[in-house]
């Protein structure tokens, strides 16, 4: 919203927040919504007749993802486990 909608004066209709990828993109398949989600999330259904997937901008919008974890938890093996594979999937997903 901040980014581009608040700046644009485009105030939506309605807004349903809804959590699972799955139902999101069966809401926009149904027609019955619009959706910004991440480029590697699309890159299963672009090409579907059922979804047209557009840039943003021209170069896309990039965001930082932050890792947070209860202090207890932080020296624990999984969780460094987990910083690890985030990072390196992260990148592989930029890259495509």
């Amino acid at each position: 919203f901040s980014t581009l909608l608040t700046p644009a004066r485009v105030e939506p209709r309605g807004i349903r927040q809804v959590e699972l990828t799955a139902v999101i993109l069966m809401l926009v398949a149904s027609d019955r919504g619009v959706s910004v989600l991440p480029d590697w999330v699309l890159r299963d259904v672009q090409g579907q007749a059922d979804y047209v997937t557009r840039r943003l901008t021209e170069k896309g919008v990039v965001k930082r993802m932050y890792a947070a974890t209860r202090d207890e938890d932080a020296t624990r093996p999984f969780v460094a486990h987990f910083l690890r594979l985030a990072r390196g999937e992260a990148v592989k997903l930029q890259r495509g």
